[in-house]
């Protein structure tokens, strides 16, 4: 593999906790970028996103750009979003914060963060909808379970759900992973891996019971484990019924270059060597 000279090479060595050749993606087709250009957009597959009665996405921040991408390539799903962190009085101290940073830089970019909490009111309507609730394995605090969750769906919908939750995917992918049959993709941002890479691969393996992975991107604020690992990997898996005979590895280079941007652009992106 080529280097990239505005990227970090990363390989796994003999002993490492985490091997990043068991989590080399399969050849798939049909993937796109949804969402924005940096963090918040995720290298999806497309079929997975057109068939899909609903989004299921655990965890928002100030920035839909996922969701609101995900409805132009499906206008008929139905988008339910969990954050407890967000609301239209968050979004509009982001938007001043954002106003600032426009009158000090003058960058296109800041000046449409800006209108966030505009935004938010016309972009959450109808069966888009944001609960300000946490997703938790209980309902302490006034938490809701992927039970909850699933239940404000359509009955017997076909779900695509991204996680970004800050750690709390390790706590409620076991009850997510339940449901798997009707879960046509799953687009996991994870957190912390050098703090829990026993738990990470065990989590990873039971996915792939029933899904592949399709794509992996290094965010690169998260930075890398001591053994050569990225802290926060974002992992896209696709269920196994979408293929009709057992994949070949992927031959693409990662990240891709067509498809993948660094979370943050003023730092250089990981390249994985698998």
């Amino acid at each position: 593999m080529a280097t990239n000279p505005f990227s970090i090479l990363v390989r796994s060595e003999p002993g490492d906790a985490v091997q990043l050749s068991d989590f080399r993606p399969v050849t798939c087709g049909s993937l796109a970028r949804v969402g924005g250009p940096y963090d918040g957009g995720y290298v999806v597959p497309l079929n997975a996103v057109t068939s899909a009665d609903a989004l299921l996405s655990l965890g928002l921040s100030h920035n839909w750009s996922f969701e609101r991408d995900f409805r132009k390539h499906n206008p008929r799903a139905v988008i339910h979003c969990y954050d407890h962190t967000v609301s239209l009085r968050t979004a509009a101290a982001y938007s001043v914060g954002q106003l600032a940073r426009f009158l000090a830089r003058f960058t296109p970019h800041h000046l449409r963060e800006a209108l966030a909490w505009i935004d938010y009111l016309m972009f959450f309507r109808g069966d888009k909808v944001h609960f300000r609730q946490r997703i938790w394995h209980d309902r302490q605090n006034d938490s809701a379970t992927i039970d909850d969750a699933f239940a404000r769906l359509p009955a017997s919908c076909q779900v695509f759900v991204k996680i970004d939750i800050e750690n709390s995917e390790y706590r409620v992918l076991d009850d997510l992973l339940r449901r798997a049959d009707c879960i046509v993709a799953l687009a996991i941002e994870f957190h912390d891996v050098d703090i829990w890479p026993e738990r990470f691969t065990s989590l990873v393996e039971k996915i792939k019971r029933d899904f592949y992975i399709v794509h992996f991107h290094a965010n690169n604020m998260g930075g890398l484990a001591p053994f050569h690992f990225p802290i926060a990997p974002e992992i896209t898996f696709l269920n196994k019924r979408f293929f009709d005979t057992v994949p070949a590895p992927s031959r693409l280079q990662y990240p891709d270059p067509e498809l993948d941007r660094p979370n943050l652009p003023r730092w250089p992106d990981y390249q994985l060597e698998f």
